[in-house]
């Protein structure tokens, strides 16, 4: 495990919302006040990257296009259905119709190792009725 990994994953671990790097960051710095050096902006980029490429972290890319981290909830493929108002997360089963679009892409294409992420966001009933 690198360095930080652990305080990136205590700090994601506490709360089920997708966060930005920037948020990781301040989280951590704080969690890790004290004796020794917090990790730079950059560190957690790397760290989130990395533990995201190891599917230990879900990621989703928010309406204005930054990538957000959260914990990962599930072992198996899925997306996630997010709230634009307060943070909210569903997790949606992958509906199976998904997979022969994106093989017959790749087939078309000429591409390989293609992948995908489908990415919902709406507002959750909760703030829905505020």
């Amino acid at each position: 495990m690198a360095r930080y990994d652990a305080a990136v994953l205590r700090t994601l671990g506490r709360d089920p919302r997708f966060r930005s790097a920037q948020e990781v960051h301040v989280l951590v710095a704080a969690a890790l006040s004290g004796p020794g050096r917090p990790p730079s902006l950059s560190t957690v980029y790397r760290t989130l990257r990395r533990l995201a490429d190891e599917r230990v972290l879900d990621t989703v890319q928010s309406p204005d296009g930054e990538r957000l981290y959260r914990l990962c909830g599930s072992d198996i493929r899925h997306h996630h259905l997010v709230c634009r108002v307060c943070g909210r997360v569903e997790e949606v089963p992958e509906p199976g119709e998904l997979t022969p679009v994106v093989e017959r892409v790749g087939r078309v294409s000429g591409f390989g190792s293609v992948d995908y992420s489908f990415e919902l966001f709406g507002v959750c009933p909760a703030c829905e009725r505020k």
